[in-house]
């Protein structure tokens, strides 16, 4: 095992309450520290096992695909939004006129409230069209860009109006091309803005994956200001500063095992703090915990355990999946119940 996935492997091992030995990291996470919540609300999207997905984003639960596809339908919502009280805001019905079929890959709300939907459809005739569509209050599908041959799979919405995507190209046939940008901006009223993050620049192992082997892997959010990308596969991040023009990749100590070890939850805060949230089968019973992204002292990220957040996966654990950020608070469930908390982080 090389040194960097052996102190990956000690930090987490002592993290989830493994056997082994203390270490820098873990005294560094005393630092951060997560405070009893002071609210909660019930949401039936998040009650049961996960056949979709959510996340909390700027006010709203996001969630599509709970009925286990992600196929769009000419009268059925595809994405709900719920507000703070667990109750049904939004829906979203994306369709075209002359669409065989249509799909959702993600779905993001701006600070503004504006709905914006990734996907594709698929013509008569066999065509395919990859698009990010704006949602009105209405529901339906107000504006759209069509981002063809670039496949958009995560999408986050910046103050402009602007929507950012990482995806990949794809050829005439359908099959991804391993060339080109993987980080692009997109106007919904003048089309894409700029094109970065060449898959030859990274470690191209990682980045084949498209999506990741799981869901929630690769990860891609906006603040006011900064484009954040976590890549699980590559163990890579890369930033991008709005105000500065500046793309940054920074390597990341992997995970032990992707096999035991998973990102459940993912957050970026205003102030730039990066979190997961990780669940650990190897261990009986699983257990399960809140992390940050630490680069005290090195170039190379390190996932941190957050002080008291770790404990036995849904038998008590302090957090079990991480939703989101709400400011400078997180946001997260403890089990299938359907209760989401809010707490402040301390440092």
């Amino acid at each position: 095992m090389g040194r960097l996935k052996l102190v990956a492997a000690l930090v987490l091992a002592c993290a989830v309450g493994l056997p082994g030995p203390s270490s820098p990291a873990q005294q560094r996470a005393d630092r951060t520290t997560l405070s009893e919540p002071h609210f909660q609300a019930h949401f039936s999207a998040l009650a049961g096992p996960p056949p979709g997905f959510w996340r909390w984003e700027n006010g709203y639960l996001i969630s599509y695909g709970l009925d286990g596809t992600l196929d769009s339908s000419p009268n059925k919502p595809v994405v709900v939004l719920y507000d703070r009280n667990g109750q049904i805001a939004r829906e979203a019905i994306v369709w075209f006129k002359d669409a065989v079929s249509t799909s959702v890959d993600d779905a993001t709300v701006s600070r503004s409230g504006d709905l914006f939907v990734s996907g594709g459809t698929t013509s008569a005739a066999g065509a395919i069209a990859n698009f990010i569509a704006q949602i009105d209050r209405t529901g339906h599908v107000s504006r759209v860009v069509r981002t063809t041959p670039f496949l958009p799979v995560n999408i986050c919405a910046a103050e402009d109006g602007t929507v950012w995507s990482y995806g990949f190209d794809r050829d005439e046939r359908g099959k991804s091309v391993r060339t080109g940008a993987l980080l692009r901006q997109y106007s919904l009223e003048t089309g894409q803005l700029r094109a970065m993050l060449d898959v030859s620049t990274l470690n191209s192992s990682g980045w084949t994956l498209t999506d990741g082997r799981y869901p929630g892997e690769i990860s891609l959010r906006c603040t006011p200001h900064e484009v954040g990308l976590f890549n699980g596969a590559s163990s890579e991040w890369v930033g991008f500063d709005i105000a500065k023009n500046k793309l940054k990749v920074s390597k990341v100590e992997p995970l032990p095992s992707t096999k035991e070890v998973r990102i459940t939850g993912f957050a970026l805060t205003e102030s730039g703090d990066v979190f997961v949230s990780l669940h650990d089968r190897s261990s009986k019973p699983p257990r399960s915990g809140l992390f940050r992204l630490s680069f005290e002292g090195s170039d190379v990220g390190r996932w941190v355990p957050v002080k008291n957040t770790l404990g036995p996966y849904l038998h008590g654990a302090p957090v079990g999946q991480l939703l989101g950020t709400d400011g400078s608070e997180l946001i997260y469930t403890r089990d299938l119940d359907g209760v989401a908390y809010w707490s402040k982080l301390e440092k």
